[in-house]
């Protein structure tokens, strides 16, 4: 796995001088990697200003990963050069493979033979490749300037599907959310899932993994391989194919075929102490909030706002069983009431939700957050902000994020407004504090720190 997310050499097999090609793309995209860079194109002499090589077999020195995009019918022939070189990993962006049919499933099965027995690994077929910010590694077949990446950051993420992990590394640029890699896994006819949960496992960069499947390539083995994982860090799983349908669509989407039973799934991903996200906005959501405070210890939540309104939709959120995260809210030790008193106006809430007013300031909102943060009765923090009254400015952004590093109990905001409000969104997640654009949103990740705090509770 090493040769595939962190190589010192790459080969593009397929790369064309013309834009229009994927396999333009691709080159262009791995052009800025640190990494020697080998485009194969037996009719260029060179491209982008790289000497071309006819065959990968002309490279000189060794190759760690081959990017292969070509035709489906051609990538056979060209998988058994890149054994016969020596190369560690192949990676086949082309689809109409296992996906597409009989034809397609007979083809798969001759390039899985071609490197089985073999030093070298397989990665898809059908698969985006893989996306690792920190070395410049990107072979994805979208423009930069119509899908932006984002930063690197501490999540890892695996998808079985290209559309979902390109919207998920869009998304999470657009937010200011970083990720140690993005990886397609694509049919999966040797790497799955399993292996990358492994090498993640051990991968300091990476604080959580999120997924989404559409099935497992042994689900007995992830279920194995996950309950050791998530002793040290949190995973995070959007499975699909839950129905009838769903599963039908998974057949001809990646060849997949899904369990029968989703209530199997549900109890052996919480048996493993995965948290199952149920839409691709939940899975950013929760791994966000999982990657940046690892967990909560209990379930007693404190709400702070400067809107009485807010407080409310969010102690509904938070007790409801079935509209809600199902968490309770915590009740306030009376000496922290009285600390409350002596910061807030006297007209103001000092019960839980703690009601600040329109006339909250950053410095209230400093002396609020440490207050409850201190109280051994509260576990988990949601600070509902409002940025519109007078005396609250960005500063406000510094405050939560020194709070969030050193209070004992973990903070997470939502902030309802916007375009002003979304780009303080973004600083928060700058600064690693989780910050939602809903209560709901904001909620629902407590909900999801509760449930990784009792799993880890339940495990000792």
């Amino acid at each position: 796995m090493g040769a595939l997310l962190r190589p010192s050499s790459v080969a593009l097999i397929g790369a064309s001088a013309n834009p229009a090609k994927l396999g333009h793309v691709i080159l262009k995209n791995l052009s800025e990697g640190r990494f020697r860079l080998y485009p194969v194109n037996p009719k260029s002499e060179s491209i982008l200003g790289l000497r071309c090589y006819p065959t990968v077999l002309d490279i000189p020195g060794k190759v760690d990963l081959a990017v292969l995009s070509l035709p489906a019918e051609a990538c056979v022939p060209e998988a058994a050069a890149c054994v016969e070189k020596g190369v560690r990993v192949v990676a086949v962006t082309s689809s109409g493979f296992g996906e597409s049919g009989a034809k397609g499933r007979r083809l798969e099965e001759r390039l899985v033979s071609t490197v089985k027995g073999s030093d070298t690994r397989l990665l898809g077929p059908n698969t985006m490749g893989a996306f690792v910010p920190s070395i410049g590694l990107d072979t994805l077949f979208i423009p930069r300037e119509k899908s932006p990446r984002p930063e690197d950051g501490s999540i890892a993420m695996l998808s079985q599907s290209g559309a979902v992990s390109v919207a998920f590394l869009e998304k999470a640029a657009a937010s200011g959310i970083g990720v140690s890699a993005c990886v397609g896994l694509g049919n999966k006819a040797d790497i799955g899932e399993n292996d990358l949960v492994q090498y993640f496992s051990e991968d300091r960069r990476t604080k959580c993994l999120a997924l989404y499947l559409e099935s497992f390539s042994d689900g007995r083995r992830f279920v194995q391989i996950a309950k050791d994982v998530t002793r040290s860090k949190p995973v995070v799983v959007l499975k699909s194919g839950r129905t009838s349908a769903g599963a039908r669509a998974a057949r001809s989407h990646t060849g997949a075929i899904a369990t029968s039973s989703d209530a199997l799934v549900d109890g052996a991903l919480a048996q493993a102490g995965v948290i199952r996200a149920y839409d691709e906005q939940d899975l950013m959501d929760v791994a966000k909030a999982l990657a940046y405070s690892d967990r909560i210890e209990g379930d007693r939540i404190c709400v702070v706002a400067s809107a009485g309104g807010f407080g409310v939709i969010a102690s509904d959120y938070v007790t409801d069983d079935c509209q809600g995260a199902g968490l309770r809210m915590a009740r306030l030790s009376r000496r922290s009431e009285q600390a409350l008193a002596r910061v807030v106006p006297g007209f103001a809430s000092i019960a839980n939700p703690v009601d600040l007013t329109a006339g909250v300031t950053d410095e209230m909102y400093d002396a609020v957050l440490g207050i409850v943060q201190a109280d051994p009765g509260v576990d988990g923090v949601m600070m509902s902000l409002e940025l519109q009254p007078p005396n609250i400015t960005k500063k406000l952004v510094g405050i939560a994020a020194r709070r969030a590093r050193s209070g004992r109990a973990p903070i997470v905001v939502s902030a309802f407004g916007g375009e002003r409000t979304a780009g303080v969104l973004r600083e928060f997640e700058s600064r690693g504090v989780p910050a939602y654009p809903t209560i709901w949103r904001a909620v629902r990740a407590l909900g999801a720190l509760s449930e990784r705090g009792h799993h880890l509770r339940r495990r000792k």
